[in-house]
């Protein structure tokens, strides 16, 4: 009878929990959700919470093996991510709230179920926050900068193939073809998009620490490179046909066959990563 009445009162403490979570971060969550819906940088937000969970349902079976003595330190951690959403809506900062939320997640997973299933799930719970969109004006400076990269990086390699071209900012002049590298193509979307991916194929790996890295750091870069082979293919394009560059369906197929290539390299990457560990190990 105890047992029974101590599950019905864990069963009430996470309803009530989860009611006050809800109340708490309702603000926030809405502004996330808007951002995901409304704005194409970061419609990728909406995979990372079906992920985390993915990540957690897979460890399942260690969460079930685990002693789970509740973790009393847990509801300090609780109250300090609440302190912080206060904080953060007062500011208007979702990345703190963001924090915040991970905060609350962490410390009721160890208040209800104890430090050895919060160091199971820790690592998921932890990646939500690559779901929170960033303040403006670091997406605004990183665009900026991401824009210059591209259009220099691919200016350079279009001379390099005999293009004739002139580049002013981030304006590719050819002879036939005003080429402009807009913040669209920044190559923004592509690098957080790949950098949720190889954190999931990173929390998804039981193997090295720097085997689950090394995916997580080529990411930027893959999809740097990724930004330059579409930039470039649009101004061959441009140079040989004119006009033909500015189809729609012709520049949306491109980049979506650019970022192909680079998930193919992200998941290159990755093995490359298992087959130098297991050279080592060997």
């Amino acid at each position: 009878m105890s047992s029974n009445l101590q599950k019905i009162a864990i069963g009430a403490l996470c309803t009530i929990l989860v009611l006050v979570w809800c109340l708490i971060f309702k603000g926030s969550l809405a502004s996330d959700l808007d951002a995901w819906l409304h704005d194409e940088e970061y419609s990728f937000g909406l995979i990372v919470p079906l992920l985390g969970a993915y990540l957690i349902w897979g460890r399942r079976k260690g969460i079930s093996a685990v002693p789970k003595p509740p973790w009393s330190t847990g509801i300090f951690v609780v109250l300090l991510g609440c302190g912080l959403q206060v904080l953060a809506s007062r500011s208007g900062s979702l990345v703190v709230s963001g924090i915040a939320l991970i905060l609350t997640l962490i410390g009721v997973t160890g208040f209800i179920w104890g430090k050895q299933v919060l160091r199971i799930v820790a690592a998921p719970l932890a990646s939500l926050i690559l779901m929170v969109p960033l303040p403006s004006y670091v997406m605004g400076e990183l665009s900026w900068h991401l824009q210059s990269i591209g259009s220099t990086v691919s200016g350079g390699v279009l001379r390099s193939l005999g293009v004739p071209v002139f580049q002013d900012g981030n304006v590719l002049r050819l002879s036939n073809y005003v080429l402009e590298v807009k913040q669209a193509c920044s190559g923004f979307h592509s690098i957080f998009a790949l950098l949720v991916l190889s954190c999931g194929i990173a929390l998804s790996t039981q193997s090295r620490l720097y085997i689950k890295v090394l995916p997580v750091l080529a990411a930027p870069f893959l999809a740097l490179g990724a930004n330059v082979l579409r930039i470039v293919g649009t101004g061959l394009i441009a140079n040989q046909w004119g006009s033909l560059a500015t189809n729609k369906l012709l520049h949306e197929g491109l980049g979506i066959a650019v970022f192909l290539i680079t998930v193919v390299g992200l998941l290159g990457t990755r093995t490359l990563a298992l087959k130098c560990g297991t050279c080592r190990s060997a």
